[in-house]
């Protein structure tokens, strides 16, 4: 049996559900899936036994001995797969006891991410954060595999503390593959993902709002959850101040699997996010749901990005509105470049940036 723990994603999580645990169902594993969230939704099947208990009930250790408590009653527990340093702790408690695998997935360049979402200033912050990296280094010793969702295009930091680290990249399900769509004069411009300043979404707005100037038949939607909540009162009237209201639409959460139609629609796809330390370093996952749903790309030049579009997209300068609306005009007037863009695009997921790819070398852990 393997067990699956997550302290703070959605039981259906695209990356944790709907494919790695998919992935290990096909292959014959039998499941114990643990989730942390404030919802009834009961996730089980066959060879697939799902429990949840309230995250906003519940703290993180009392979580824990949950996942302890239903543990002491399973028998021929071969892994332990945690989704969040949180539950380290537990990797630690059942290495000791019970001398099983365990398998640390990482979603995100951890330093990096704290580093920018932390809202402490100056010392203090560096204190917490230094705090956060003990508390994980401590316990990286009870750890046998270290899997990453982010290429590592500069220093592997797990590896370097001497653990063995597998990538594997939240490619799209083949099933998600669109058709390419036919060059518009009345576009679609879609952003999909957490909507929050950090992600660009003020400079997005600002940057539709000069090419309504130009692609006066042109359309904006946004979709995702705001960060913080009070964002959303913020971005709603910055919208209604636009001038340009009945043309941009915002849908706040949506169920994943009603955003591909969203994408499947759009023709274009955006990322502007402003260059922080965890944009630096981490891929977005859109950028391949993006590729796969068939729209040209633009999105803001950073490594991890620059390395995956190669070509396939337009890239422009972080922060700066003019390069953003230059990006999208530059697609938008060119319908070989369109098509060229979305054509490099498709292939790719087809033969290299697809789940079935990534599979190999989860199944390979």
């Amino acid at each position: 049996m393997i067990v699956v723990a997550t302290s703070g994603h959605r039981p259906d999580d695209e990356r944790i559900y709907h494919k790695e645990i998919k992935s290990l169902l096909n292959t014959g594993y039998n499941i114990l899936y643990c989730t942390r969230w404030d919802d009834d939704m009961d996730l089980s099947a066959e060879h697939l036994n799902h429990v949840n208990v309230s995250r906003s009930a519940t703290p993180i250790k009392n979580y824990i001995r949950f996942i302890q408590n239903t543990l002491a009653e399973k028998s021929q527990i071969e892994i332990l797969h945690i989704h969040e340093f949180d539950l380290l702790p537990l990797a630690k408690q059942m290495k000791k006891n019970n001398g099983i695998k365990v398998v640390y997935d990482v979603h995100d360049t951890l330093r990096a991410m704290w580093e920018t979402f932390s809202s402490k200033k100056g010392l203090l912050k560096k204190a917490i954060n230094k705090s956060l990296s003990f508390f994980e280094v401590s316990h990286l010793m009870y750890v046998d595999e270290v899997i990453l969702a982010n290429k590592v295009l500069d220093d592997n930091f797990y590896k370097q503390k001497g653990l063995n680290t597998t990538v594997v990249e939240n490619f799209p399900l083949l099933d998600s593959l669109g058709e390419e769509k036919q060059f518009s004069t009345n576009p679609c411009i879609l952003y999909q993902g957490q909507v929050s300043i950090d992600r660009g979404i003020l400079i997005l707005l600002e940057a539709f709002i000069k090419l309504k100037e130009t692609v006066p038949e042109a359309r904006l939607k946004i979709i995702g959850q705001t960060r913080p909540l009070s964002f959303k009162d913020i971005l709603k009237e910055k919208i209604n101040l636009s001038g340009f209201e009945n043309s941009i639409t915002f849908l706040d959460f949506i169920p994943h699997e009603q955003i591909w139609h969203h994408m499947r629609e759009a023709h274009i796809g955006v990322i502007p996010s402003l260059k922080t330390p965890r944009v630096v370093l981490d891929t977005p996952t859109k950028l391949f749901e993006y590729m796969a749903a068939g729209c040209a790309i633009v999105a803001t030049d950073v490594p991890p990005v620059r390395h995956f579009l190669d070509g396939a997209g337009e890239l422009v300068v972080p922060n700066r509105v003019q390069s953003l609306y230059k990006g999208i005009l530059t697609i938008l007037q060119n319908e070989d470049i369109y098509n060229d863009y979305i054509n490099k695009s498709m292939v790719r997921v087809k033969q290299e940036y697809n789940w079935p790819e990534a599979e190999k070398k989860l199944l390979s852990v």
